[in-house]
């Protein structure tokens, strides 16, 4: 017996091969109808698709044979893979000295004839044979070898569908990952904003550095994310699975909220009108969008947030959002340890006859949001204190953060000519009442 060639570039390979992931994967239909087909071109008892690593020979799929592996210095489909020969055939391995005392033909399966295509990608490089083997010497027609041809190609297809779709599905969740680290990027980067809108206003009411960035450092990311988008989507679309379109919608989804969520930040940096961009929408519909934002904060403190009753309120949503995003992550922040956050929003709609103490116009009604926590609290007497630019009642060792928060979330309620109380009691959590009035 003679023992098969090293392949000449043998790591590069290795290399290729391990780059398909299909090594002791489960067997599939697609190949199995491959090896059946070929053995009844062919008239064999046995087909194979084999992949060749540096220990063995690995069947995709084995036609005709129980086993599914041989140690690879056995292995016919090694002495292929080395061939010149487009085919390499021996028509019987007991009188060719290169497989004399091969135990695959002295024993199980008693190999006679032999005949292997190796299976080459674009570059020529083999990972194995289609082959068929028989017990008895034959010849192999022409029509026959044409046919194990073709067939051979069809394996190369597959196998490259495989790793295309692999590298696919990589591709999705690198740009889902991206997408959503992005879209956590904006609502931290408009905190940034908001923080430099508060200090340009009390210095030279100047926001064209606000335009600036929103224009420029959250739309050039964005608009890669869509070019990478549309590529997958015109040429690999038709290839995925249904998951994986599902998953490439969703990120796309996710984009034009990005996109909009830009847009509404320019509006609102551009002009000094309060008017032009109030909305009426459901407060649930925006507690959702921001707890999709912060699913990792939410998931990595186990916090339970959920919306008790919904009611409609007149917002500037991306302004509201932020709103909610601070007091969602105050919760998250401050919360005690080794209990699970817990935060409830409860809305509804009021009369302003109702809070006198609040000097609401009477002749309105308002949106009464209720967004309380299970957290650590403060004392009351530190009420106005909280809603001040800078203030903070914790050191940087207890709690890190700037103070700005709820100066923030202070800010947006006044820009709606609505109010925001908060009660709370050390060890206690807080309830924060707001107040914002209601489009006829």
């Amino acid at each position: 017996m003679t023992k098969a060639k090293i392949h000449p570039r043998e790591k590069e390979r290795l290399v290729l091969l391990d780059s398909y992931s299909i090594l002791d994967t489960l067997p599939e239909k697609d190949y199995d109808n491959l090896t059946q087909l070929a053995a009844e071109i062919c008239q064999t008892p046995i087909s194979l698709i084999t992949l060749l690593d540096d220990k063995r020979q690995w069947f995709k799929s084995h036609y005709g044979l129980e086993t599914s592996e041989t140690p690879i210095e056995d292995a016919f489909c090694a002495h292929a893979i080395t061939s010149d020969e487009p085919i390499f055939t021996t028509e019987d391995a007991r009188e060719d000295s290169r497989f004399q005392n091969n135990p695959l033909v002295t024993g199980d399966p008693n190999i006679v004839f032999y005949a292997g295509i190796p299976l080459k990608n674009a570059n020529g490089l083999p990972l194995g044979t289609l082959c068929v083997i028989d017990n008895k010497p034959r010849n192999l027609t022409q029509s026959q070898k044409e046919s194990l041809n073709i067939l051979s190609e069809q394996v190369i297809n597959l196998l490259e569908l495989r790793k295309n779709k692999l590298e696919l599905e990589r591709a999705h969740k690198k740009l889902k990952k991206f997408s959503k680290k992005l879209e956590r990027k904006v609502f931290q980067r408009t905190n940034q904003l908001e923080i430099k809108t508060i200090k340009l206003e009390l210095m030279i009411n100047d926001l064209e550095s606000f335009n600036h960035i929103c224009s420029h450092d959250l739309q050039e990311p964005l608009r890669k994310i869509q070019m990478f988008i549309s590529q997958i989507s015109d040429t690999e679309f038709n290839n995925l699975s249904e998951a994986g379109k599902h998953k490439l919608e969703r990120i796309d989804l996710s984009a034009g909220r990005m996109r909009n969520l830009i847009q509404d930040l320019m509006a609102y940096g551009a002009t000094e009108s309060i008017d032009n961009s109030l909305t009426t929408v459901s407060l649930k519909n925006l507690v959702l969008d921001v707890k999709d934002i912060l699913s990792e904060e939410l998931k990595e403190h186990k916090t339970l947030l959920r919306v008790q009753k919904d009611c409609p309120i007149t917002v500037r949503p991306v302004q509201f959002k932020q709103l909610l995003f601070n007091l969602f992550t105050n919760a998250i922040k401050f919360s005690k340890n080794e209990i699970k956050p817990t935060i409830k929003v409860h809305g509804s709609v009021v009369n302003g006859t109702d809070y006198p103490e609040l000097n609401l116009n009477e002749d309105r009604q308002y949106s009464r949001i209720l967004i309380s926590d299970n957290g650590i609290g403060f004392d009351q007497k530190y009420e106005n204190k909280v809603f001040e630019i800078f203030q903070r009642l914790h050191s940087d060792e207890e709690y890190q953060g700037t103070g700005i928060g709820l100066a923030i979330v202070k800010r947006i309620v006044t820009t709606h000519s609505g109010q925001i109380r908060v009660e709370s009691s050390l060890g206690n959590g807080a309830v924060f009442d707001i107040f914002i009035p209601l489009a006829d």
